[in-house]
């Protein structure tokens, strides 16, 4: 909206085709820098991989081994130091031990869905992902870990998705939901009574929509009946802990954990309500 006030004012002021010329200019600019800013990021990514034999080194995933196949690989680098969506990763390590099944919905390469498994953080889990290709990475990647045994893949999350899981791990599972805007069209009071003793992490992609409020608090009234909620949002990175970057420049140190967003990232995590009772009956 800036730019375009400000082609306006330039237009009036000053006349059309210098506005064009400013305007021109400035989007050459502002993707000549974006272009840069991504090349460079690709090239950091592919030296972590290299310095960590393409294996996550730190944070709940730690081993985790990635294939040569980077269909989903942009944020590689963040993933390998353990710093990638981070909030999402110490809300994860904070579940009861009762939940033993992961259902990942929008599982890319795998990252959550096998992710989980490497330490055991959860016993199974159940990858859901629209793409054949994600599909054959999960697979292989699966594989690379030595979990291939505990992960059951499917294509694209349908209305009715959860008939294939088994009711007792219905029950003890943990629902994790990242799918570029399908979110609000999937999740709606039947769905989240059907999980309503699951904790349920969905990743926000309102911004894609003009209604966005009205998604959101459609959502959140959905939900709220059976849940308690909390946000979560990117937060801070502590870079100084990682020896291998002492010697990185501060801009690429920075890059390195950049996750590539176009604003700031925000998720629920939706936690049973009658959870507080059970703990306190027991």
């Amino acid at each position: 909206m800036n730019l375009i006030k400000k082609f306006i004012d330039t237009s009036m002021n000053e006349g059309l085709p210098v506005a064009v010329n400013s305007a021109s200019s400035y989007i050459k600019f502002k993707l000549g820098s974006q272009r840069q800013i991504y090349n460079r990021r690709e090239q950091l990514k592919d030296e972590m991989i290299k310095l960590f034999d393409s294996t996550v080194a730190y944070g709940p995933f730690k081993g985790l081994k990635f294939s040569s196949d980077a269909w989903w690989g942009r944020e590689r680098a963040s993933m390998i130091l353990g710093l990638y969506e981070q909030e999402v990763l110490e809300s994860l390590t904070n579940i009861p031990k009762k939940y033993k099944t992961f259902i990942d919905l929008g599982a890319a390469d795998g990252y959550y869905g096998i992710g989980v498994l490497v330490n055991n953080l959860f016993d199974n889990s159940f990858c859901f992902e629209s793409t054949e290709r994600g599909q054959n990475v999960i697979r292989e990647n699966a594989k690379l870990n030595g979990v291939a045994h505990k992960i059951l893949i499917y294509g694209i999350a349908e209305k009715d998705f959860y008939n294939v899981i088994p009711g007792e791990q219905l029950r003890n599972s943990v629902l994790f939901v990242d799918i570029e805007g399908g979110e609000f069209d999937l999740l709606d009071q039947d769905t989240f009574k059907i999980f309503k003793d699951s904790i349920i992490f969905i990743e926000l992609h309102d911004w894609f929509f003009e209604d966005a409020n009205n998604k959101l608090q459609k959502l959140r009234q959905d939900a709220i009946e059976f849940f308690d909620i909390t946000e979560l949002t990117t937060a801070s990175r502590d870079l100084s802990k990682f020896p291998e970057l002492k010697d990185f420049s501060d801009t690429d140190r920075w890059l390195i954990c950049s996750e590539g967003r176009h604003k700031l990232m925000a998720w629920y995590r939706l936690d049973p309500k009658n959870s507080k009772l059970n703990a306190a009956a027991t």
